[in-house]
């Protein structure tokens, strides 16, 4: 199960992602230095999803390319500030969950012979479980239904991407992993959700996930 680790074999491609992935990243750390107007840094935010979406849309893999697209809708909402913009929380959850469930199916045709990851991925439903009953009570009564819904996506999601390629069950899983991690830290204890460990971690699942679909 090895898999080059280029964008469809593109030094280019797979350097100005990273170029993207960078800027974002060191915006949403300074996000409380630097004085850029909020529409402009959720653009910045969703640029390495927005790339791959229309690299994906070019190679004419209109699936995989709609999921990124979503992704970076949910990037830019999530991203506004909520007195400006009240239901972007909801639209923007709402737009990675549809996310979620392009990508299994994307994964479920795109299919490993003998399902070898499917065992990793009771591990993540394990861990999720556990976390999912430690943040429960704290999270606000208005956002359970939601905040539920979504880690069930999670959990659906990464077990679909556990039957596709090594590549595209790591992207899953760092996404996976990024997302709790915005659990713990938004109902557990004060830290940045948008730190090296969680915008990070996501924006890397996200180029694993277009390694998979597109280089196979």
């Amino acid at each position: 199960m090895t898999f080059n680790y280029l964008l469809r074999d593109s030094l280019g491609w797979t350097l100005f992602f990273f170029a993207l992935l960078v800027v974002a990243v060191f915006t949403q750390l300074m996000k409380q230095k630097l004085s850029i107007p909020f529409g402009l840094r959720a653009l910045i935010k969703a640029a390495p999803a927005l790339f791959l979406s229309g690299l994906c849309f070019y190679l004419d893999y209109r699936l995989v390319g709609a999921g990124f697209l979503l992704c970076a809708l949910g990037d830019i909402l999530l991203d506004l500030p909520e007195e400006k913009a009240p239901l972007a929380f909801e639209i923007g959850a709402g737009s990675f969950g549809v996310a979620l469930i392009v990508f299994a199916v994307a994964s479920y045709f795109n299919p490993l012979t003998g399902h070898p990851l499917r065992p990793l991925s009771l591990t993540n439903i394990v861990i999720s479980l556990f976390i999912l009953r430690w943040v429960y009570s704290s999270i606000p009564k208005s956002r359970r239904i939601l905040e539920v819904a979504y880690f069930g996506l999670l959990i659906i999601s990464n077990f679909f991407a556990s039957h596709s390629n090594a590549a595209v069950f790591l992207g899953s899983s760092l996404w996976f992993m990024s997302d709790l991690s915005i659990g713990l830290s938004s109902y557990v204890r004060a830290t940045p959700t948008n730190s090296l460990d969680t915008l990070g971690l996501y924006d890397l699942g996200l180029y694993f996930l277009a390694i998979g679909f597109l280089n196979f």
